[in-house]
């Protein structure tokens, strides 16, 4: 069978076993969906490229002690990290100064402002999806359409004090959810 018609879990096990063929096929397979998505964000061809290189080359470099069990997932979170990384790395503000007076400017980098709008809004998603169809979409007419709780009332053919009860249940079940990931990214920071 020719290595290229191997499936990613099987490209997997020959690349930890050390298959230099094995990890080209998995590179070709990817590259191009790795370089769009950080070239999304960055917006930068040679940035883009860069951390496909990197998260290739930590792949390869950690490949006996990784558990991958979703190769495209797990490319997919490698390739934001980095993307993340160094968006967070170029984000600072710095200070100029000019004939004796500082001038301050601020570097904006609307990269960075889409992924973590991407991130929040994903968040947000995944906490709401566990939510009754009709309090969702309550929370998204209010929140999102920015109705008041009489028009969507109406438009909904339900009385306001039910809309005023399902907005409650969101917020309250949206707060549960944030605090547990807020926990969640304390302990992974600490631990790091």
């Amino acid at each position: 069978m020719a290595r290229a018609s191997l499936n990613d879990d099987e490209l997997w096990r020959n690349i930890v076993a050390g298959d230099n063929e094995s990890f080209a096929i998995i590179y070709d397979r990817y590259w191009l969906r790795m370089y769009k998505a950080a070239l999304h964000y960055l917006r930068d061809v040679y940035a883009s490229e860069e951390v496909v290189q990197e998260v290739f080359l930590i792949i390869w470099n950690k490949r006996q002690t990784l558990d991958i069990k979703n190769f495209a997932a797990y490319l997919n979170s490698s390739t934001r990290y980095e993307v993340y990384r160094r968006l967070k790395a170029s984000k600072n503000a710095f200070l100029e100064f000019h004939e004796g007076k500082t001038a301050c400017a601020v570097v904006y980098n609307e990269g960075y402002e889409k992924l973590n709008e991407a991130d929040n809004n994903n968040l947000l998603d995944d906490c709401l999806k566990d939510l009754p169809k009709r309090c969702r979409e309550i929370f998204y007419l209010s929140k999102f359409r920015q109705l008041s709780n009489t028009e969507i009332a109406e438009q909904l053919g339900i009385n306001k004090h039910t809309v005023e009860n399902q907005l409650a249940i969101a917020i309250k079940h949206l707060k549960i959810n944030f605090s547990r990931i807020a926990i969640l990214v304390l302990l992974l920071i600490k631990i790091s």
